[in-house]
C-alpha cells in the first residue's frame, strides 16, 4: 500500500499544479481581455483621429488655393505697380520736354 499511497500523493501535487496553471491560464486570458478592450479603445480615438486629420487637410487644401491665388494676385498687382511706375516716368520726361518747348516758344 506504500506505492499507492505514494501515487496518490504524486497525484494530489499534479492537481494541484494544475488548478495553480489553470488559475495562471485565467489571469492571463483577464488581462489579454483587458488588452483586447484598451486595443479597440485605441483603435477607435486612432479612426477619429484620422478622420479629423481628413478633414484638417481638406481645410489647408483651401487655404492653399487661396493662398496661391492670392500669390499670384500679387504678382499681378507687382507688375501693374512697376508699369505704372514706368509709365509716369516717362510722362514725366515727355511732359518736362513740352514745358521746356513752351517756354523757348514764350522766349520768343
Amino acid at each position: 500500500m506504500v506505492d499507492g499511497d505514494i501515487t496518490i500523493e504524486i497525484l494530489k501535487d499534479i492537481r494541484g499544479e494544475l488548478r495553480g496553471v489553470r488559475d495562471e491560464v485565467r489571469a492571463t486570458n483577464q488581462r489579454l481581455d483587458a488588452t483586447v478592450e484598451r486595443l479597440d479603445a485605441t483603435v477607435e480615438r486612432l479612426d477619429i483621429t484620422v478622420q479629423r486629420l481628413d478633414v484638417t487637410n481638406q481645410r489647408l487644401g483651401v487655404v492653399e488655393s487661396t493662398v496661391l491665388g492670392m500669390a499670384e494676385q500679387q504678382r499681378f498687382l507687382v507688375r501693374y505697380a512697376k508699369e505704372a511706375a514706368e509709365r509716369d516716368s516717362r510722362v514725366e520726361t515727355r511732359v518736362g520736354n513740352l514745358e521746356a518747348r513752351v517756354e523757348r516758344l514764350e522766349a520768343k
